[in-house]
């Protein structure tokens, strides 16, 4: 069993590599559940990560309803991702 240490970097990349893998778009809460199996993290962390990814142009937080965000690679870093598989 790999057991995956729970350090800011391998979560962010842990991010993208679930968005990637799901066509570069997902659900705040499909996202969620990914990552707290893996990680054990919390709603609220998740979405400090993604506020920071925001910020840094990896990520776009869009919000459909009340309570769902959507999730999404900007083109560039989609186009990066997608291209190095």
């Amino acid at each position: 069993m790999l057991i995956v240490t729970r350090s800011p970097a391998n979560i962010v990349l842990k991010i993208l590599e679930v968005l990637a893998e799901n066509s570069g778009i997902m659900k705040d809460l499909d996202l969620y559940e990914v990552l707290h199996r893996e990680f054990d993290l919390s709603y609220s962390e998740l979405l400090k990560y993604l506020m920071m990814l925001e910020i840094r142009g990896y990520v776009h937080v869009s919000s459909s309803k009340e309570n769902l965000r959507v999730i999404s690679l900007t083109p560039k870093v989609k186009e990066y991702l997608m291209n190095r598989r």
